[in-house]
This record gives structure tokens, sequence and C-alpha cells, in this order.
């Protein structure tokens, strides 16, 4: 059941862009309890192109992650349109597939939460993008408004106090 207000119950939410100056992430390199990481921000675009045009960092990231008995829930977000990688899924879909390998190895069920913006007049073809994740287990939402509640209410429904979004 999605609820509403699962990211309020939650508590303190970890970022390197939070919403409130006490919630900024000590270490961009590791997470601490609920974390929420923007890969598009300037410290991690500064020499490199962006994540919506090169996934490397986007996937090293999940592999880090996967590894990490405390995470139990990923949202990302792909991006389509002009300026994006020319086919993100294809790209992103075998390391989330690696990603839920390594936790299943390790006992554990790794739930992955996204959300593709983008629209069907996107040369990426959002159709197409959309069944890849899903067939690899990504369960995607109408919004990223929608992916963080949907992600809030999976770390909520398994009782993870201080593990990690």
């Amino acid at each position: 059941m999605l609820n509403p207000e699962a990211p309020k119950k939650l508590g303190q939410i970890n970022s390197n862009t939070p919403v409130e100056p006490e919630d900024r992430l000590r270490d961009v390199w590791t997470n601490q309890k609920h974390t929420v990481i923007d890969l598009g921000d300037d410290l991690f675009t500064r020499g490199r192109p962006h994540p919506m045009i090169d996934h490397r960092l986007r996937n090293e990231r999940l592999i880090k992650e996967a590894r990490d008995p405390e995470v139990a829930v990923i949202l990302l977000d792909v991006v389509l349109g002009y300026g994006s990688h020319p086919d993100p899924a294809a790209d992103i879909a075998p390391v989330i597939q690696q990603a839920r390998d390594l936790a299943t190895k390790a006992g554990r069920h790794l739930v992955i939460v996204g959300f593709v913006c983008g629209t069907a007049a996107d040369s990426q073809n959002l159709s197409r993008q959309e069944t890849a994740l899903r067939e690899v287990g990504v369960t995607l939402a109408e919004s990223n408004a929608q992916a963080v509640r949907m992600a809030s209410s999976v770390v909520l429904e398994a009782g993870i106090v201080g593990g990690r979004l």
C-alpha cells in the first residue's frame, strides 16, 4: 500500500542536496542511515559528463550499495530526451540485474524503485526504456514524487528504522 506520508515518517533523510542544513551528508561517498544522493550535483560532474549521459558513476554506486547489507531500497531516476544517454536502459539494466543478484546471493531482497522522466516523443523510446527496466525487476512509478513515496513505504513496511534509502 502506497503511504503518502511515508517519507515524513522515515525521520531524518541525509543527502548531498538536503532540504534542511542539518540533513547534509558528511561524506557523499558513504551513506548514513536513510540517504538520498543526487549524482547530478556539481560535486559529481566536475571533470566528467553528467550521469544522464554517462552512467558509469551511477552504475558503480549501484553495485556498491547492493553489496551493503544495510541497503534495502535503491531509488533512481532515468532521464530521457535531448542531452541524455541514447539508450539508458541498455546501460543500466545489466547493472541493476547484477546488483539484485549480489543481494540475493547474500540472502537479501533488494528493492529498486525508479521513475523514467520522458515522453513517447523522446528518441530513446519511453515505452522500451520502461519495459527494459521492469524486466530486471525495477518497480516504476508514474512520477519522481510517487517513486519517493513508494521507496519510503517499502522501508516502513519492512520495519527498517535506520536503514538506507
